[in-house]
C-alpha cells in the first residue's frame, strides 16, 4: 500500500513537472552590468571627492562663526557708540536699526566686512590672553580662577580634561615627547594604533611603564587611556598627524 502510494505521489510530481517546466532565468546583459559599474564607480569617485570639500567646510564655517562671534558684539557696541556714529551713517543705516536687528541690516559686503574685522580683532584679543596668562601676575590669576573652579565639582572635571588634552595636541614642548607605538589590544596578538603620553616606572619592581592613549575610529578625540610595559610595545617612527589620519580613515 505505501509503495503504491509512493509511486502515485512520484508519478505525479513528474507530471507536474512536464506541464509546468521552469522558466530559465534570463541572463543578465554584459553592457547593462557594465554601466551599472561603471555609474555606481563615477557616483563613488563623486562622493568621496565632494564630501570631505564639504565636512572641511562645516568645521572652517563653524570657526569662522565661533571667532566672529567672540568679538562681534565689540564691533557692534562701537558702531553703537558716539565714535562709530559717523561710520554708520556712511553704511546707510541708522543706529537704532543697527542696535535692534544687528548688522543684518547691512549690505552683504558690508556684513562680510564687519566679520573679518571681528574675526581679527579676536585674534588681537587671544594674543593678548596668551601674553597676559604667560607672564607672573597672569600665571598667578589662572591659578587663582582654577582654584575657584576646583570647588565645583563637575565643572573642575571637565575643565581639568579638556585643557589636557588641548595641551596635548597644541603644547609644541610636549608634542617632541609623545611618540606613536602598537599597543597590544584587544588581545597580546592583536596590535592597535596607540600615542606614548607618558613614561614611568614600577615602584616595586623598577620596570618602566608607558601610558598610552588609544584613539578610536573615526573619532580620535575619544578613547582608552592603558598603563603597559614598555617591552610589550612596537614603537614606530610615525608623525602624530599622519597617525591621526589613519585612524579617522579607518586605515
Amino acid at each position: 500500500m505505501l509503495n503504491q502510494t509512493a509511486g502515485r505521489l512520484e508519478a505525479y510530481a513528474i507530471a507536474t513537472k512536464q506541464t509546468n517546466p521552469e522558466k530559465p532565468k534570463p541572463k543578465k546583459s554584459r553592457v547593462r552590468a557594465t554601466l551599472q559599474a561603471i555609474l555606481r564607480a563615477r557616483l563613488t569617485s563623486g562622493v568621496v571627492f565632494v564630501l570631505p570639500l564639504w565636512i572641511a567646510f562645516l568645521l572652517v564655517k563653524f570657526l569662522f562663526e565661533a571667532m566672529r562671534d567672540t568679538s562681534l558684539w565689540v564691533v557692534e557696541a562701537y558702531l553703537a557708540s558716539d565714535l562709530g556714529k559717523a561710520l554708520v551713517e556712511k553704511l546707510g543705516v541708522t543706529a537704532e536699526q543697527l542696535a535692534t536687528e544687528g548688522i543684518s541690516v547691512l549690505k552683504p559686503s558690508y556684513q562680510w566686512g564687519i566679520s573679518i574685522a571681528a574675526v581679527l580683532l579676536t585674534f588681537v584679543l587671544l594674543y593678548f590672553i596668551g601674553l597676559f596668562t604667560a607672564n607672573f601676575f597672569g600665571k598667578r590669576m589662572v591659578k587663582f580662577f582654577e582654584g575657584l573652579l576646583d570647588r565645583v565639582p563637575l565643572v573642575k572635571t571637565v575643565y581639568k580634561a579638556s585643557k589636557q588634552i588641548l595641551e596635548a595636541f597644541a603644547n609644541e614642548e610636549s608634542r617632541s615627547f609623545r611618540r606613536v607605538a602598537l599597543i597590544p589590544y584587544p588581545t597580546m596578538e592583536v596590535r592597535s594604533l596607540g600615542f606614548v603620553t607618558a613614561l614611568t616606572k614600577d615602584a616595586a619592581t623598577g620596570e618602566e611603564l608607558c601610558t598610552c592613549f588609544l584613539a578610536t575610529t573615526p573619532n580620535p578625540t575619544t578613547g582608552y587611556v592603558f598603563i603597559l610595559r614598555r617591552a610589550d610595545l612596537i614603537e614606530l617612527d610615525w608623525t602624530v598627524e599622519d597617525t591621526i589620519s589613519i585612524i579617522m580613515s579607518g586605515g
